[in-house]
């Protein structure tokens, strides 16, 4: 690559000779790899007993997503759970022998799917190595992105990608810039997102396990439920009512959030209500939600 252009950045950075505004190299830099159970039930499996505690206990400890967490971020976000690896570099360089033996020795853990996570720098460079290696992986490529992604970048993934795994962030560019550094953001993640929808049309399953789709993330931001409206109405317009939706109550304040007063809490109650009654409203069938217990850095994973 001798100047990239994989994101909307377009940064032209030649990244032999430097690094680009998101800091990847010009090779895999991952920061973690690990059996992960925290993901969507049909992502790392079902849960047994969900009355059992806020977030439910997993039917199998042996299994789950087969997460690689890629370091190195093309957002900036001011609230990032995984800054230590998307903003501090936080990483080991890897080949593609090494980033293989990896997804096998997760595929010989019992994971589900191989789950790309924060894979868009490295966009080009995993085309590459899946177009040699996904026969023999053998396993769901799932990816696990921001959705700040450019709409040929997603294309030319074409065959290579079986699930897609997009957070759809926010609807207001404004609040896109404040909080991400992100410029025209909505316009591109949507765009990308409609692309993945193109490329996997149909949402299929096996033993409750996805092997092929699409599923939208939206975590929920405090104070931002006018901006999450327009984005459920958005999907609802543009890719139905049947859409696989996660909305996130995840989000706590962590790393630069506690500087913008306005974000430097947990979502309520009544804002996570507000959304999941006009889905309920709008006959949104398809919906994993999640318990305001959520909101921790106890299911955030230890990169150090």
């Amino acid at each position: 690559m001798i100047k990239c252009f994989i994101c909307p950045w377009e940064c032209r950075a030649d990244r032999v000779k430097n690094l680009g505004l998101c800091g990847a190299p010009d090779q895999f830099e991952i920061a973690l790899s690990q059996i992960h159970q925290w993901e969507e039930p049909c992502l790392s499996g079902q849960i047994e007993d969900p009355e059992e505690s806020s977030l439910g206990r997993r039917m199998d400890k042996k299994h789950g997503s087969g997460a690689i967490f890629f370091s190195h971020c093309n957002l900036r976000c001011v609230f990032c759970q995984n800054y230590e690896i998307s903003q501090l570099s936080h990483g080991r360089i890897l080949s593609e022998k090494k980033l293989l033996k990896i997804c096998l020795d997760l595929k010989n853990q019992g994971a589900y799917n191989i789950n790309l996570v924060s894979p868009t720098p490295y966009s080009l460079y995993l085309k590459n190595f899946l177009t040699k290696y996904k026969t023999k992986i053998g396993l769901p490529i799932v990816w696990n992105s921001n959705a700040y992604e450019k709409k040929e970048t997603i294309h030319s993934l074409k065959g290579l990608v079986d699930v897609w795994l997009p957070d759809l962030k926010y609807y207001d560019n404004n609040l896109a810039q404040k909080y991400s550094s992100a410029k025209n953001y909505f316009q591109f993640a949507s765009q990308s997102i409609l692309e993945m929808r193109k490329l996997s049309p149909d949402d299929v399953f096996e033993n409750d396990l996805i092997k092929k789709g699409l599923i939208v993330r939206h975590l929920v931001l405090p104070g931002q439920t006018k901006d999450s409206l327009k984005i459920l109405s958005w999907l609802k317009q543009n890719l139905g009512s049947n859409i696989f939706l996660s909305l996130m109550s995840q989000y706590y304040p962590t790393f630069k959030s506690p500087l913008f007063k306005e974000i430097n809490r947990r979502i309520t109650q009544k804002e996570y209500s507000i959304l999941t009654d006009w889905l309920l409203k709008n006959n949104f069938k398809n919906v994993f939600t999640q318990d305001l217990s959520a909101a921790t850095p106890n299911f955030t994973p230890n990169f150090s």
